[in-house]
């Protein structure tokens, strides 16, 4: 706000050297020779207002000193530094053009121009000089002199414009002084610890500030008032941390308050003032002052303002911060409400109408639920070929994915040690034979049964090193696919009796083998169709049906499931067993949100059962 303006006849206190082309000193001027006018540079509209205040009040002072001036004007290219001459002056439009020829000629070389506005003796003189501005940039100011003119008052024209420079710099001075005490006032506040701290903090010094500011005032008590749910709360005042809130005072700036945020404007009463503080065109706080009867002069409420425009945004945001979480869900879901209740915020309700949509779309519109498993395919009948003897391999004639036909060679085991012993067991039956007829030509009774029980030990070990010899070539048992047993890398490598050693799967048949998750099992049963789609051929999709839900479980991927086998539903694609994919089997129909969140709700059941029990 600005400050009231001195006297007229008050001189200004300069230094003599100080001319219309100096810059004043940055130290302030005395108090009684100054015109104590604020210059804002925030707002263009103040600004101009300030301006035109300190040349009206330098015009004064001429008239003052015998110069009569009629009118005054001052030009810069910012707009906020401008003031013309006004409209209603006779010859206005001569005035106008002239202004403008005299402002062309100033420059750093002619600081002064001069020019009447006709060529009579009896003609106004108007009078242009350059003005240094607080920024550093310059500015022209024009005088209309009343005649008689002479050297004189050119004179005491230029001397008067050491005082208008000399104001202006003053005036921006005082402005500054005041933004570097908010700015302290604001450090003091944003050290507490507390928003509450924060807020006694700011009502002590924002009151003692306004005291200073206005030395008459006897009282100045200052409130803080809250906002919620619409109605003022008490919250800190000035000197004191604490107040009945009960007490007819309280009650009465309660009142005040009230009346502010009900009508979102300032209260000016004899004793009274309050100013809402605003958030989004809704009033958030109430500050309230209260005086020894006089109303509170603008020097005070100017401190007030500005302290309170500066500060409140940062306790508002401490105090929101400091609330607990379900008060910040609480608060938000009310702020959320009033949005979509109230007029305007077409946003908000479009998102809302969007939202409420989608959840219903997501609840009510039933889809095809599906349980998801990995799968294999296998053949419809599979044969596993094992060593028949413990040995080596010699030879293998086959891989994995040939195609053989019943009786075809496979792999040859070394059956060289089979051979010795086969012709050791020969021998032993030859002698035994020989023994054999000794004793029957003798007729000796007794060596007849034992060459008997030798022949027949020989003959019985004979055969089985022979039956081993025919199995030494292991021979595809069926036609069909080999799936498994890769030997030819292995030549030379030892294998035990009942080894592995192949897997021949039929390829004119074959069945889907899914492996399901033991918590979809459940859900899984047999005759139930389905869609699944191979890792080799990921665009086609295939139906089939299940056709047993076995009882065998496994774990696949670190996921425990169940064996669940199904047939084709239609002809099979030409495959090969041991493919790899993904099933999808129809279990019936479900919300979307049902399939989304089945998988989490039952993991919180069972924790919570876990925990609970």
């Amino acid at each position: 706000m600005n400050a009231p303006q001195r006297q007229a006849d008050q001189e200004p206190q300069a230094s003599p050297d100080n001319d219309a082309q100096q810059t004043p000193e940055a130290s302030p001027p005395p108090e009684a020779a100054t015109s104590q006018i604020t210059i804002q540079t925030a707002a263009p509209a103040e600004t101009n207002s300030d301006l035109t205040a300190a040349l009206e009040t330098w015009r004064a002072r001429l008239s003052a000193a015998g110069v009569s001036c009629r009118a005054v004007a001052f030009h810069n290219d910012d707009a906020r530094w401008n003031h013309d001459f006004a409209s209603d002056q006779p010859d206005a439009a001569r005035l106008a053009e002239t202004w403008a020829q005299l402002r062309a000629r100033i420059s750093p070389e002619n600081p002064v121009a001069l020019g009447k506005l006709d060529a009579t003796a009896s003609s106004d003189l108007l009078m242009a000089t350059s003005l240094q501005l607080p920024d550093g940039r310059a500015g022209i100011v024009g005088a209309l002199l009343v005649p008689p003119h002479n050297e004189r008052t050119i004179q005491l024209v230029l001397l008067s414009l050491g005082w208008l420079q000399l104001a202006i710099s003053a005036a921006s001075l005082v402005h500054n002084q005041r933004a570097a005490r908010l700015l302290e006032l604001l450090g003091h506040v944003g050290s507490q610890r507390e928003a509450r701290t924060a807020a006694q903090e700011w009502v002590n010094r924002s009151a003692a500030w306004a005291r200073a500011e206005a030395p008459a005032l006897t009282e100045l008590a200052l409130t803080l008032f809250e906002v919620r749910r619409q109605t003022p709360h008490w919250w800190v005042a000035a000197d004191t941390a604490w107040a009945e809130k009960a007490s007819p005072t309280v009650q009465e700036a309660a009142e005040v308050a009230s009346r502010a945020m009900a009508e979102i404007r300032e209260i000016r009463l004899p004793s009274w003032w309050a100013m809402p503080l605003l958030d989004d065109g809704e009033a958030v706080a109430v500050l309230v002052a209260r005086s020894d009867g006089t109303p509170l002069p603008d020097e005070a409420l100017a401190v007030l303002r500005a302290s309170a425009n500066l500060s409140e945004p940062l306790l508002r945001h401490w105090r929101e911060a400091n609330r607990s979480l379900w008060r910040h869900v609480l608060d938000s879901i009310r702020s959320a409400w009033r949005k979509l209740r109230g007029p305007g915020h077409f946003t908000w309700k479009a998102v809302a109408s969007g939202l409420a949509v989608l959840l219903a779309v997501l609840v009510l519109w039933p889809v095809t639920d599906r349980v998801t498993a990995n799968l294999v395919i296998e053949g419809h009948v599979r044969q596993v070929i094992t060593s028949p003897f413990d040995g080596f391999v010699v030879k293998a004639l086959v891989r994995p994915g040939d195609r053989v036909q019943q009786g075809q060679a496979l792999l040859r085991l070394d059956d060289r040690e089979l051979l010795l012993e086969q012709a050791k067991f020969r021998s032993e039956r030859d002698q035994a034979a020989g023994k054999l007829r000794q004793a029957m030509s003798e007729r000796d009774a007794p060596a007849l049964a034992l060459a008997t029980a030798e022949v027949r030990q020989s003959e019985a070990q004979l055969a089985l090193v022979e039956a081993k010899l025919m199995r030494a070539e292991l021979l595809a048992p069926m036609d069909g696919l080999v799936i498994s047993g890769d030997w030819v890398q292995q030549i030379g490598s030892p294998v035990e009796t009942g080894k592995e050693m192949f897997e021949i799967a039929t390829i004119d048949a074959y069945r889907v083998v899914l492996h399901v998750p033991d918590r979809d099992i459940t859900r899984v049963q047999v005759s139930q169709h389905g869609l699944l789609r191979l890792a080799g051929q990921p665009h086609t999709s295939y139906g089939f049906k299940v056709s047993n839900v076995t009882a065998i479980a496994g774990v696949q991927d670190g996921d425990n499931g169940f064996r669940v086998e199904a047939v084709w539903d239609g002809a099979a694609p030409a495959l090969n067993p041991g493919m790899q994919g993904v099933g999808k089997i129809e279990v019936g129909s479900s919300s979307l949100l049902t399939i989304w969140t089945r998988r989490s709700i039952d993991w919180l059941r069972l924790k919570f059962w876990t925990w609970w029990w």
